[in-house]
Parts: structure tokens; sequence; C-alpha cells
């Protein structure tokens, strides 16, 4: 992080995170979960009730408070004037901060990101949006091609997701105030100045749907295109093993990219390096056996990471089920011990790196967050390749 940045995340976000508390949905593994907030009274916020209500602004753009509207209704027209339009920043408002000791704050959290190339892409993108109208037909196109009967009148629900943030594009302009667009995730709409919106739904929309996916793409390209030579990160050579069995979040695999990733791949942005190390269980540490970096051809290797990373579903009944899900190397208190362990560290062109760790025994996973994944062969395949010549 730039020192800007740093100052801008100790000064005014600081100050908007500590008058709040709440309580953190554990998003990672409870996407489509519901539970009610509970901030308490020092959070401002503003419900619109019948008016359209602007939300107060910081020097950035960015809202210094929470313009709460539930509804469903809008005129036509863009959400946002094209002309003139210099800048998009993604905003999070920090709403609540957690109170689980197994979570650790993400770095960065309310770290406001300004998107300077691809500036009408992202207005396009915004002004495409469904309106309430277009997302019913959709709805009703869909349905009717699955063979189910379509009511009359679709319901609109909101869930109660506690989100720790509230996020919003500010769009600047070079003459004239910003456009601020909010997004309620709960309710999968963005808004602004009594139009409303829809995002994509499902676990699309708890992200923020398209259009913070579509920003998150674009920016990563803006980080590319600045960010300074990359170094691969070098193996440490005895790690303590219970950092490496993921007992607690603060152990869990380090992962630079999260932030920016959205809805994409794992590894989203084409590689630089990668290092694998191997280990084997001494005591309570883990002792280095071997080492290798990668430099060239790296796109093979990023799809193969990415493909053992990757949540594998089955449809069944009226939902999905995980079909590559396992409880070895899981987050969280436990009784697994590890014995023998490969780790992989990916270094990307903006600068982010992400640790993947494989368990090989004494049961086999890939554990690349909160969650553990069976291990695929191709993965395990090419590690004993690169880590046993």
């Amino acid at each position: 992080m730039t020192s800007s940045a740093k100052d801008r995340a100790g000064g005014s976000r600081s100050r908007r995170a500590s008058a709040v508390a709440g309580v953190l949905a554990l998003l990672a593994l409870v996407a489509t979960a519901s539970f009610p907030l509970g901030l308490p009274e020092a959070f401002s916020e503003v419900w619109a009730g019948g008016a359209s209500l602007e939300p107060p602004l910081d020097s950035d753009g960015c809202p210094t408070a929470w313009v709460k509207d539930r509804g469903f209704a809008g005129p036509p027209g863009p959400l946002v004037p094209s002309e003139g339009a210099t800048s998009v920043t993604l905003c999070e408002l920090v709403t609540s901060r957690p109170r689980n000791s197994f979570l650790r704050p993400e770095r960065d959290l309310g770290v406001p990101r300004t998107l300077t190339v691809g500036v009408p892409d992202m207005i396009a993108m915004l002004n495409a949006l469904p309106t309430p109208a277009e997302a019913n037909a959709r709805i009703r196109a869909r349905e009717k091609a699955a063979g189910r009967p379509v009511p009359a009148d679709l319901p609109r629900g909101c869930t109660l997701i506690g989100f720790p943030t509230e996020l919003s594009f500010s769009v600047r302009y070079a003459d004239g105030p910003a456009a601020v667009v909010l997004l309620d995730r709960n309710c999968a709409t963005a808004s602004r100045a009594g139009r409303v919106r829809f995002l994509d739904g499902g676990r699309s929309a708890v992200h923020g749907g398209q259009p913070v996916d579509a920003f998150l793409a674009l920016y990563r390209e803006q980080l590319a295109s600045t960010a300074a030579a990359v170094e691969p990160l070098a193996c440490a050579t005895a790690p303590l093993a219970r950092r490496m069995e993921n007992r607690a979040y603060r152990d869990a695999p380090r992962d630079d990219i999260r932030r920016n990733r959205g809805q994409a791949a794992h590894l989203p942005t084409p590689l630089v390096a990668v290092t694998a190390c191997r280990y084997v269980r001494d005591g309570d540490r883990m002792r280095l056996r071997g080492h290798r970096t990668l430099r060239d051809g790296l796109e093979p290797v990023r799809a193969l990471l990415n493909d053992a990373s990757a949540v594998q579903v089955r449809r069944k009944g009226g939902g999905e089920m995980d079909i590559n899900n396992t409880e070895c190397g899981r987050s969280g208190p436990g009784t697994t011990r590890v014995r023998d362990l490969d780790v992989v560290w990916a270094a990307d062109l903006t600068g982010a790196v992400a640790e993947i760790r494989v368990w090989r025994s004494p049961c086999r996973a890939v554990v690349a967050g909160l969650g553990g994944r069976l291990a695929p062969k191709a993965l395990l395949d090419a590690l004993d390749s690169w880590l046993d010549g």
C-alpha cells in the first residue's frame, strides 16, 4: 500500500470504523446464510423512507454514512452520467468489526480503490444493469425455459447477511459533483437518485454482482500495468507445524489476491513466478527437504492451481452440492496433524502473492483459503515432477 493509502486507511476510514461495532458474517463459508444485523446506535445510518436521499460524502467522494432504501421501483434512464467521467472509485464504508477471535480483519478493509483506466467501460456496465421490469422479464423467461410455472407477481425480498462493509461506486467528473451508486447486497440492487437497478442473483450478488466483478477485473489490469518487478517468495526452512495446520484463521494461507478477486478464479491474473516447497514433519516443526522456482510457461501451472482450488458442484434436487470438499486441512480447531506438506507460492502481475498448501499425509487436500478441497492427481503429479527430480 502506498503511503497516501496508508494515511487514508489510518485517517478518515479508521475514524468511520471506530464509531461502529457489529457481527462479521463468515462470507467465505456461508455466503448465502442470513442472520440479523445488530449495529449500535453509534453507526450513522439514514432511512430513505419514501424520499430519495443522497449520502454525505468524504473528500474522496465516498459515503461517510449509509442510506437505507428498500425500494424496488424507479424511473428509467442511466444510473450515472457518462460524459466527463474521469474515475470510478469502489468505496467500502466499514459498518461492523469482527468480534470472533477466530477471524482476523481483512487487510485494507475500508480503503477505497480508484479506477482511472477503462472508465467508459465501467460506466457502460453500471448503466446496463437491468431495471426492475427488465429483471422481472429475465426471471420469467428463465423460469419458462425451465418448465416451471411463473407467478403473475414476482415477490422481492432481502436477506439479512451481516456484511462488514457497505459498497458503493463514486463516479468523479472533470466538472461537477460525484455521482454515487449505492449497492445493497442484501436486496441485490444498485440505486442512485431514485433509480433502482438489479445486480446478478445468487452468490454473485452477495459479492456485489456483475458491476463489482467488472470493476475488479479492470482494477487488476490497472495494478498490473503499474506494478514493480515481483520476486518469488523463498521457502521457510523450518516453520512451526501448527501454523501449517490451519487451526486458527490467522494461520490460514496468505492470500493478497482475495481483496481484488471477486468471483474470478483463485489466481485471476497471469503469474510471474511460482515457488514450490516440500516439507516433512520433524517434532513441532516442518523441515524443508526440497524446493523449486518456476518463471516460464506458467499459464498451465496457473490453470492447474485454479482447478485444484475451485469448488466443484453437482446438481442435486433443487440445489447444488460440493463434490470436492474435504474436512482434511480445513481451518478451525481440530486434531489433524500434518506430516507431509507441499506449499506453493504464486506471485502475479499485480504484485500480489497467494499461498496454496497441499497436504500429502495423513490425508490429501488443497487448502487455499478457509476450506479444504480434495487434491487432484494432476496437481500431485506436477509437484512430484518439480520436487523429486
